[in-house]
């Protein structure tokens, strides 16, 4: 049966292979015959041309004096055999027309009479030959053609370019009858001797041996066959589908003989030699045809061979050996052809073929357990580093195709490692996983260092290897490999970060690309990293401190290598967060304070140097904001621990602050950033405010009144001490001012509560005396007006009086805060004069509204404050009077107002309010007076006490006619419209309410009263009102 099969299959691919050597060899006959037509026509050619030639040798040879003019548009003839009649006229030459070839030896010489002899018979040069070969050229010998005479010069013969067979225009047609049913019958073949296996196997028709036989013969014929009906053209499309089939069925015969029949010619080292002399064969006939389809096929074939004949046993080695074979002939074959896109069309058939083993094979082996996990890692990098090398090598960057193969085989990797997250035994090796990792993303590395046009590639790598490492930290994390996290989170975010930088800098044309602008930014991403571990551990060594600081170094490195200083802010913000994160998990003792002091002052005093180092060269004045914020989170920190750790001493926080206050002040002074001492002002205040609001206890307030004390002296000082330095910079001396007025609150607070007495005016005395001093300082050092110099004697003279007026409501009771106030910004009116810096007046003139709106406008000053012991005599007499005083100095004392104030008439309004709380004071008073003893504030009552109602008319009929009289006196048209308008409201309440409701005697004498008020106010309008428009 076996011999009868095996006939049957010679017979088939004998009629099959027979037709085609039939027409082989009538082609070879055929085209021999024509060889030979071609070459007799030729022959003949040449005979014809030789007769010609010795033609013309046999004529009459001209004399050597004899020269041939020819002139134009006439008419030669010639007795030489075979010469055409009429020859065409004479055109000028072309430009950059001429003898392409060399003449012919044999010299012609043509004698022709001159013009005028009117000879008609002239001897003419040869005939031009009908061949295309070469042709004879005239010559005059060496004298040349005459003068005043265009010579006719021979056509030059060129040799006749080869004609260009028109492109064929596609067809459709064609193209399904000639290539693609060649293709689809090459398939078939393939598909058809494959099933006819399976068939065989399954009824057991052949045996093993017999079955590799007919396989290994059936593949032999058929890239014969090929080879033998290449040499036809017409066929050439099927001969490559032979010779592509062939192939197929050679790889899949050898790996049947190998992985299925096991036979002992056929161990895996004899294998592999087979398939690479099938790959070198199929290399060699798609090379040496020019035959695509054989490639395709050969690699369409060989990635099917292992699933089309699988045993459903595992032979990693066996079936990735295979791969890597077929892989390195595709490679090899699109190389030399130029065939670019069978490289990644083999890199996804060997990601297919990994996914597809990993789905059959991996658990049912076991390989994640053990060392057998090194068969997968080793494989799936094998073929990368195969990828990789293939694409490179001989050339001084990878292919295109090559470089995205690698991209994909890494993907599926990076794949891998995310599944690996699920199998224990793999994610606790952490060194190998991570290791395997760290190749994976080299190769994508050194692939875009080559091709920076791919960077995207490794963005997005980078992107899931932190990833990576965010999803193993939140599930595998222990104490024990920590360290082992960070050094991978430190490695992974060097890499990823120092590569874009250094193709940023060789190459600056990509700089602007994404990729090379995120690499200073992974550095940052290593600190979100570390935020994890404080959240998943109840504790972080000091060794997760170290990584820390290498992240912030690296980060600070990068920018210093490529200008990016945003990244080194994040990085800072991000620093400070895990120490803010690494407080709120810390116990809540006074254990955890040094520490934490320890590593907020290490990293701001690092970014304070860094930012400073890094905006060298910049603009003078220019602040940086990574040291301003380095400046600033260490305070917030410092606040955050008061807030949740008990601190009883508070002298290491002010220590750090202290610190950071010298960091400031050197960095202030030395960088003419005078912004860093307010910062360091308002850091310092708060910390010691918080502290003393939450930590401060009676039996120990000598240490923290030291330390206010000596903080005020330190901002104080600073700028007379370098004032040379500082006398460019206005904020140290705004600071210094300042600093009293933080300090004086603590200061205050702390005397009060801790050594309590009757003089406590005497502190903000105390604090009067350095600003006073200060001051006169200022005006002796510091010689001339210009703005700076009233700046600084701006800023510390109002201190200074805002000092002396806090003596009085601080020393005494009842509305002092009011009245120092007002008081307060009539001094700074008056300072204005002196010092002619707008903020004093400004402040002088709102200081001097919120008095007049804290007395004039606010109902509680009337129903929560209690009367005075002693009518009239009271505190309404000397807070109404003494605030109203205020505003009448401060309209003397005011000197011209800024533009934008003129329009408000700031003089006559400070006359106006003072005027107003005048006449609120008097009528206080009158209240007061009438008030029952009992009542605890004044009450307000028209009507139902007589002597009341007639006190009120007269006193108001007083009041405006003093007004008048000041109105006269001053000159103001508004003082007399206020002064007649009140006496009229005067008249109008005399004779509508106190007629009917005063009894006689009162009625009587709030009528003569106001009657006389109003003869006086008629008087003095009488005698002065000329006067005044006058």
């Amino acid at each position: 049966m076996e011999g009868i099969i095996i006939i049957a299959v010679l017979v088939l691919i004998w009629f099959v292979i027979a037709p085609f050597v039939a027409l082989a060899r009538a082609s070879d006959a055929r085209s021999e015959a024509r060889q030979a037509r071609t070459d007799l026509q030729d022959a003949l050619a040449r005979i014809g041309q030789l007769e010609n030639e010795m033609s013309h040798l046999g004529g009459r040879a001209p004399k050597p004096e004899e020269r041939a003019v020819i002139p134009q548009g006439r008419t030669v003839k010639s007795d030489i055999p075979r010469v055409e009649e009429n020859l065409p006229r004479f055109e000028p030459p072309l430009a950059g027309r001429g003898p392409d070839i060399e003449p012919e030896r044999v010299t012609v010489r043509v004698s022709l009479p001159d013009v005028g002899t009117g000879a008609e018979h002239h001897p003419l040069p040869p005939p031009l030959p009908t061949a295309a070969k070469r042709r004879k050229l005239i010559d005059y010998g060496d004298d040349g053609p005459p003068e005043k005479a265009v010579p006719e010069k021979a056509p030059v013969p060129v040799e006749p370019a080869v004609a260009k067979e028109p492109a064929e225009p596609f067809s459709l047609e064609k193209f399904m009858g000639v290539k693609l049913f060649a293709w689809l019958g090459g398939v078939a073949m393939f598909f058809g001797v494959i099933f006819f296996v399976k068939y065989a196997f399954e009824n057991n028709l052949i045996s093993p041996s017999t079955r590799i036989i007919l396989g290994f013969l059936t593949g032999t014929g058929l890239l014969a066959g090929g080879l033998f009906t290449h040499r036809l053209p017409r066929y050439r499309v099927l001969a490559q589908a032979f010779c592509a089939t062939g192939v197929l069925i050679l790889y899949g015969v050898s790996f049947a003989a190998h992985a299925i029949y096991h036979f002992p010619l056929f161990g895996t080292i004899q294998t592999f030699s087979l398939m690479a002399c099938i790959t070198c064969a199929a290399f060699f006939i798609s090379v040496r045809l020019n035959a695509l389809v054989v490639a395709v096929l050969g690699m369409l074939g060989g990635f099917m061979t292992p699933v089309l004949l699988s045993t459903g046993q595992d032979q990693v080695l066996g079936l990735f050996g295979y791969i890597a074979l077929l892989d390195a002939g595709l490679l090899a074959v699109s190389r030399h052809n130029r065939w670019h896109f069978l490289v990644p069309c083999a890199a996804a058939g060997t990601a297919l073929t990994q996914i597809g083993w990993f789905v059959k094979f991996f658990s049912y082996g076991g390989y994640a357990h053990d060392n057998l996990i090194l068969i997968p890692m080793g494989i799936q990098l094998g073929f990368i580093a195969l990828f990789l090398v293939g694409g490179w090598i001989k050339r001084p960057r990878p292919d295109l195709h090559a470089a995205c193969s690698v991209f994909g085989l890494s993907a599926v990797a990076v794949l891998f490692s995310f599944v690996m997250l699920g199998h224990e035994s793999v994610a606790e090796r952490l060194v190998l996983l991570y290791g395997f990792l760290l190749l994976v993303h080299l190769g994508v590395i050194a692939t875009v260092l080559a091709r920076p046009a791919l960077g995207i590639a490794q963005f997005i790598t980078a992107l899931l290897g932190f990833l990576h490492l965010a999803c193993w930290t939140q599930y595998h994390l222990t104490d024990e490999n920590l360290h082992w996290l960070l050094g991978a989170c430190l490695v992974f975010g060097a890499l990823h970060a120092v590569v874009p930088v250094l193709v940023a800098r060789y190459q600056p044309a990509r700089l602007a690309m994404l990729p090379q602008r995120s690499g200073p930014w992974f550095a940052p991403l290593v600190l979100v990293m570390m935020l994890i571990p404080i959240f998943h551990l109840p504790a972080v060594p000091p060794l997760f401190w170290g990584a820390v600081l290498m992240a912030d170094l690296l980060v600070i490195v990068l920018a210093i290598a490529s200008g990016a200083l945003l990244p080194v802010l994040v990085s800072l913000l991000l620093t400070m967060g895990v120490a803010g994160a690494w407080l709120f998990k810390a116990p809540a003792d006074i254990t955890s304070l040094m520490p934490f002091l320890g590593v907020i002052t290490g990293f701001s005093a690092l970014f304070t140097i860094a930012g400073k180092w890094l905006y060298r060269g910049k603009e003078e004045g220019a602040t940086p904001d990574v040291v301003i914020t380095a400046a600033v989170l260490p305070f917030v920190l410092l606040l955050l621990a008061l807030g949740k750790l008990p601190v009883p001493v508070p002298t290491p926080v002010f220590l750090v602050a202290l610190l950071m206050t010298g960091l400031l002040t050197f960095l202030g002074i030395s960088g003419k950033q005078g912004k860093l001492m307010l910062v360091a002002l308002t850091g310092t205040f708060a910390v010691e405010g918080i502290w003393y609001l939450n930590h401060f206890k009676n039996p120990a307030p000598g240490i923290p009144l030291a330390w206010f004390l000596g903080f005020y002296s330190l901002f104080l000082l600073v700028p007379f001490i370098l004032r040379k330095r500082c006398a460019d910079l206005p904020e140290t001396w705004i600071a210094a001012a300042l600093s009293g007025v933080a300090h004086f609150l603590l200061v205050h607070s702390l005397v009060k509560q801790s050594f309590p007495n009757d003089f406590m005016g005497l502190v903000p005395a105390a604090f009067a005396v350095p600003s006073l001093i200060g001051m006169y300082a200022i005006w002796k050092w510091f010689p001339g007006m210009d703005a700076r110099q009233q700046s600084r004697l701006a800023w510390f003279g109002g201190v200074a009086l805002l000092f002396i007026t806090l003596v009085f409501p601080i020393q005494f009771e009842r509305q002092w805060i009011t009245v120092s106030w007002a008081i307060e910004g009539a001094l700074l009116l008056w300072l204005f004069r002196r010092v002619p810096h707008p903020g004093l007046q400004f402040t002088g003139l709102a200081l001097l509204l919120t008095s007049f709106v804290r007395l004039a406008l606010n109902p509680v000053v009337f129903t929560d404050y209690a009367r005075g012991g002693t009518p009239i005599l009271n505190w309404h007499l000397y807070a109404y009077g003494l605030v109203a005083a205020a505003h009448f100095l401060g309209a003397t004392w005011l000197a011209d107002p800024h533009e934008p104030l003129r329009r408000f008439k700031p003089r006559g309004t400070l006359l106006a309010l003072g005027g107003i709380l005048l006449f609120l004071l008097l009528n206080i008073e009158i209240a007061d007076y009438f008030t029952a003893p009992g009542d605890r504030c004044v009450a307000f009552n028209f009507g139902g006490n007589f002597a009341r109602d007639m006190t009120y008319s007269i006193a108001w009929g007083l009041f405006s006619l003093g007004l008048l009289g000041l109105g006269f006196r001053s000159g103001s048209e508004h003082a007399r419209f206020a002064a007649v308008g009140l006496l009229v409201v005067t008249l109008l309440k005399v004779f509508l309410h106190d007629l009917a409701a005063i009894q006689n005697i009162f009625r009587i004498g709030a009528l003569v009263g106001v009657a006389v008020i109003a003869f006086i106010a008629s008087f003095l309008y009488q005698k002065f009102f000329e006067k005044s428009k006058g």
